[in-house]
């Protein structure tokens, strides 16, 4: 063979595995917009981040926040926005009571004298397929005759690979103190409810197991086990999909769960009516698991008129 053909030899060679290898295109992936990131698994999109709000003159507080999440089939699987609860936002984190030294300063639930700057947006994938959206945002507070920079915040959004037709999606976020005393609380009732929270859709055929018990939603703030089952009982127009979820704050479970069968949001309840107080410079964690699976057969049987 001449000197030539092997050097086209040697070369296809070298290149052949990137035509070959067949998780080629089934990656996780993400798509970055000025104003969202889109992450994607082989083409279709599962979840669709928000980075600024659409109306900043209405609504600067409507941002960071997932718009838009999607089972494996592309079944919508949260809302945004809905008409009965306009501040609800498909999957976010926020807090009535947002206090600076003892004083309310903000609504970050109403979106009222709060708004998010995402500062930087990044995404690494790993080598089992997946990949981490990275996102770093400042928390100004507005309602005074200047801007307040109270916190800073660094949120992962993980996305396994699919799996076993399974999905996972991982939050993981820390928010650091920038004021002296920087208060973060729920709803001013007995429920106080506030924290991560998720707009399922057609919640009014949701039912509710934790640690193997059905769990009936009774207007209050239930304890339960340290995840949550959601699934849908309203025949072939509710996803044929069940959401599993797990909450901790520093490490620990979070087992209070805000749960509705009519329009509206569920919802770990952190850390209740009382604000958890940060002092400068201290953070607190959070961390979220959603697993979203296939009903069961037998379940998918039962929703059948």
């Amino acid at each position: 063979m001449s000197l030539r053909a092997l050097l086209v030899a040697a070369l296809m060679a070298l290149a052949a595995p990137a035509f070959a290898d067949p998780a080629i295109g089934k990656r996780v992936d993400a798509v970055f917009a000025d104003d969202t990131v889109t992450l994607t698994e082989a083409g279709k999109t599962v979840l669709v981040y928000r980075a600024k709000p659409l109306d900043p003159a209405t609504e600067p507080g409507r941002a960071h926040y997932v718009g838009a999440l999607y089972a494996p089939d592309g079944t919508a699987l949260v809302e945004d926005r809905p008409g009965d609860h306009p501040h609800q936002r498909g999957v976010w984190w926020a807090w009535m009571k947002v206090q600076t030294d003892g004083r309310t300063a903000a609504d970050g639930w109403y979106m009222k004298g709060l708004s998010y700057f995402v500062r930087q947006k990044r995404f690494l994938g790993d080598a089992e397929g997946g990949g981490t959206l990275t996102v770093d945002v400042d928390w100004m507070v507005n309602s005074g005759p200047e801007l307040a920079y109270v916190a800073t915040e660094t949120t992962k959004i993980t996305l396994r690979p699919l799996k076993a037709g399974a999905r996972r999606v991982e939050f993981d976020t820390t928010i650091t103190a920038r004021v002296d005393a920087l208060g973060l609380g729920g709803s001013e009732d007995d429920r106080g409810f506030g924290g991560f929270s998720i707009r399922l859709v057609d919640p009014e055929h949701l039912t509710f197991a934790s640690g193997g018990k059905t769990i009936v939603p009774n207007g209050g703030a239930i304890q339960a086990g340290p995840s949550m089952g959601f699934a849908w009982s309203g025949g072939d127009a509710s996803p044929a999909w069940t959401i599993g979820l797990a909450c901790k704050a520093n490490d620990q479970a979070i087992t209070r769960w805000m749960l509705y069968t009519d329009r509206s949001m569920q919802n770990c309840v952190f850390p209740g009516r009382a604000p958890l107080v940060l002092k400068k410079g201290q953070a607190l964690h959070l961390q979220e698991t959603l697993v979203i699976r296939p009903q069961s057969k037998t379940a998918a049987a039962k929703k059948q008129p």
